[in-house]
């Protein structure tokens, strides 16, 4: 699927304004209109969010190594909604075939310690 950083950037705003009058409306005991907003967060999740490239890569945040499944556009990545940046913390971002058994084994014992 194509998409702009743009209108991704967008989707991601609506979604996040979406859920937090969803939970608002909860909060109220307005349950029917948050079943209905959570409708419109699940559609917006098969129509847009589930259709995007998406590519494992391997990064650092301090000395903590992650694997995931992040969104590709273009050149840049987005990981939970947010580019992966240095600025944002994000060190030696890089693109791996697939995430094996053996990476998430690591993650998990180094969580361990933390």
């Amino acid at each position: 699927m194509k998409t702009t950083i743009k209108e991704f950037q967008n989707n991601v705003e609506l979604r996040k304004e979406l859920k937090n009058t969803a939970e608002n409306a909860k909060y109220d005991q307005d349950y029917q209109t948050a079943y209905e907003l959570n409708t419109k967060i699940e559609e917006l999740n098969k129509n847009y969010f589930d259709k995007l490239p998406t590519v494992p890569v391997s990064f650092l945040i301090g000395s903590r190594s992650y694997y995931e499944e992040v969104v590709k556009i273009g050149k840049a990545l987005f990981n939970n909604g947010r580019k992966m940046t240095k600025s944002r913390g994000y060190y030696c971002v890089k693109e791996i075939d697939q995430i094996t058994e053996q990476m998430q084994k690591s993650m998990l014992a180094d969580s361990y310690y933390y």
